[in-house]
């Protein structure tokens, strides 16, 4: 059967449309609730093996609405668990990260929010290194093979006018711009369940630095990073 033309549009429009991301409107105090927004254990493979597991739920604060991201990553013989605190529009707000090999702990970090700025504190064996990063407009945090952040990295670009969004790299001590672009609507097959996701490109400049795959709620479905051949997919569909 053909779809009509003014059919098709419909349903184009539809998809091209952002996620229906958990709302950040401002109600009486008491009257929000907590509530998971995302919640899955990634299978990571390619250049390195391992897998992520991360909750990340809403939260009533005195601004509104804050997020908060828990998560811990084991890829080979390195292991990360972070804690971040994101605003409503996913900027950070604290982060805390701590890296081990073994029972080796390597770094330890910690960021909190300053006016205008984004203060990191890094411990290591060789010492202590303190960074500020200027807090831009769609601002958020995205370290290093880490999958579940890129949540606020759609949140974030599919708000901003232009589509691009500021990314804080902590472990690599640096501050990029980033572009979100919407390429396709595709099914990803999650455990055994086909589910039609919306396929996110995130480029820096003219290189892809990210694909990501999410469902019509901003969940995480898939996500890959080509330039470290790394793909992470949930083991369950979305609840």
């Amino acid at each position: 059967m053909r779809i009509g033309d003014g059919a098709w549009c419909l349903v184009l429009g539809a998809w091209l449309a952002p996620p229906h991301w958990p709302t950040t409107k401002h109600h009486a105090p008491g009257t929000q609730a907590t509530a998971v927004v995302d919640e899955a254990t990634l299978m990571v493979s390619g250049s390195k093996v391992g897998r992520e597991s991360f909750r990340i739920i809403r939260a009533p604060s005195a601004g509104g609405q804050v997020y908060r991201a828990v998560a811990t990553s084991a890829l080979g013989d390195s292991k990360v668990t972070t804690i971040l605190t994101a605003d409503s529009t996913g900027g950070p707000v604290s982060y805390e990260l701590r890296h081990s090999r073994g029972t080796e702990q390597q770094q330890f970090l910690q960021g909190q929010k300053r006016p205008d700025r984004f203060s990191v504190l890094v411990q290591t064996k060789r010492g202590e290194a303190a960074r500020e990063y200027l807090l831009r407009d769609r601002t958020v945090l995205l370290d290093d093979e880490l999958f579940h952040q890129f949540y606020f990295v759609i949140l974030s670009g599919l708000a901003s006018p232009d589509s691009s969004v500021t990314v804080i790299s902590p472990r690599d001590a640096s501050q990029t711009r980033f572009r979100v672009e919407f390429k396709a609507a595709e099914v990803v097959v999650v455990g055994r369940a086909p589910i039609t996701g919306r396929k996110f490109a995130v480029f820096e400049g003219d290189t892809t630095r990210a694909e990501v795959w999410v469902d019509a709620a901003g969940r995480l479905l898939k996500a890959s990073i080509p330039g470290k051949s790394l793909v992470a997919i949930r083991d369950d569909p979305p609840r």
